[in-house]
Protein backbone atom coordinates (compact mmCIF):
# COMPACT_ATOMS: atom_id res chain seq x y z
CA UNK A 1 0.00 0.00 0.00
CA UNK A 2 1.38 3.24 -0.39
CA UNK A 3 0.15 7.02 -0.75
CA UNK A 4 -1.57 7.39 -3.84
CA UNK A 5 -3.56 10.29 -3.68
CA UNK A 6 -2.53 13.62 -5.07
CA UNK A 7 -1.54 16.32 -2.91
CA UNK A 8 -3.47 18.71 -4.53
CA UNK A 9 -6.74 18.36 -1.68
CA UNK A 10 -8.40 21.63 -1.02
CA UNK A 11 -12.13 20.80 0.95
CA UNK A 12 -12.17 21.94 4.37
CA UNK A 13 -15.35 18.82 5.10
CA UNK A 14 -13.25 16.02 6.77
CA UNK A 15 -15.65 13.43 5.17
CA UNK A 16 -14.63 15.18 1.23
CA UNK A 17 -12.43 12.68 -0.68
CA UNK A 18 -10.50 15.63 -1.41
CA UNK A 19 -9.74 16.89 1.99
CA UNK A 20 -7.14 19.20 2.90
CA UNK A 21 -6.43 17.46 5.86
CA UNK A 22 -5.19 14.40 4.49
CA UNK A 23 -1.89 13.18 5.22
CA UNK A 24 -1.07 9.78 3.94
CA UNK A 25 -3.92 7.12 1.83
CA UNK A 26 -3.34 3.64 1.98
CA UNK A 27 -5.73 1.96 -0.25
CA UNK A 28 -9.49 2.73 0.67
CA UNK A 29 -8.34 3.98 4.37
CA UNK A 30 -6.27 7.45 4.95
CA UNK A 31 -4.93 9.19 8.05
CA UNK A 32 -6.04 12.75 7.83
CA UNK A 33 -5.55 15.73 10.61
CA UNK A 34 -8.65 17.04 11.99
CA UNK A 35 -9.73 20.79 11.21
CA UNK A 36 -8.91 21.33 14.45
CA UNK A 37 -5.43 19.79 14.26
CA UNK A 38 -5.85 17.92 17.31
CA UNK A 39 -5.97 14.59 16.67
CA UNK A 40 -5.71 11.89 13.54
CA UNK A 41 -8.76 11.10 11.97
CA UNK A 42 -8.24 6.97 10.73
CA UNK A 43 -10.69 7.10 7.87
CA UNK A 44 -12.25 4.65 5.36
CA UNK A 45 -13.71 5.03 1.86
CA UNK A 46 -17.39 4.77 1.17
CA UNK A 47 -18.59 4.15 -2.24
CA UNK A 48 -18.69 7.05 -5.01
CA UNK A 49 -21.31 9.44 -4.27
CA UNK A 50 -23.37 10.91 -7.28
CA UNK A 51 -21.22 13.59 -8.92
CA UNK A 52 -18.34 13.72 -7.18
CA UNK A 53 -15.48 11.62 -5.34
CA UNK A 54 -15.76 8.74 -2.39
CA UNK A 55 -16.71 10.37 0.62
CA UNK A 56 -14.68 9.03 3.82
CA UNK A 57 -16.14 7.62 7.29
CA UNK A 58 -14.29 8.08 10.34
CA UNK A 59 -14.25 4.98 12.30
CA UNK A 60 -11.97 6.11 14.87
CA UNK A 61 -9.23 8.56 16.15
CA UNK A 62 -6.06 9.01 18.37
CA UNK A 63 -3.35 11.45 19.25
CA UNK A 64 -0.22 9.23 19.25
CA UNK A 65 1.43 7.12 16.90
CA UNK A 66 0.61 4.22 18.65
CA UNK A 67 -2.58 4.97 18.50
CA UNK A 68 -1.82 4.67 14.53
CA UNK A 69 -0.50 1.73 14.81
CA UNK A 70 -3.07 0.41 16.57
CA UNK A 71 -5.65 0.86 13.97
CA UNK A 72 -3.23 0.37 10.89
CA UNK A 73 -3.29 -3.99 12.45
CA UNK A 74 -6.91 -3.47 13.20
CA UNK A 75 -8.05 -2.26 9.86
CA UNK A 76 -5.38 -2.71 7.43
CA UNK A 77 -3.01 -5.47 8.99
CA UNK A 78 0.57 -5.80 10.25
CA UNK A 79 2.37 -2.38 10.44
CA UNK A 80 4.71 -0.96 8.06
CA UNK A 81 7.44 1.48 8.23
CA UNK A 82 5.23 3.78 6.79
CA UNK A 83 3.99 5.39 9.99
CA UNK A 84 7.48 5.49 11.54
CA UNK A 85 7.82 9.01 10.50
CA UNK A 86 5.23 10.33 12.25
CA UNK A 87 5.35 12.21 15.57
CA UNK A 88 4.51 10.42 18.93
CA UNK A 89 2.22 12.44 19.34
CA UNK A 90 0.56 14.86 17.41
CA UNK A 91 0.63 18.65 18.01
CA UNK A 92 -1.94 21.26 17.07
CA UNK A 93 -1.42 22.25 13.72
CA UNK A 94 1.06 20.07 12.52
CA UNK A 95 -0.04 17.50 10.25
CA UNK A 96 2.79 15.20 10.25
Amino acid sequence: MTDDHPHTATDHKETADDYRGEVLRLGPYRIAVCRDGLQWLFQRQRGAKAGGGAAFDTPDHCRTRKGLERLHRAHIGPETDILASFPDRIKRGVAK
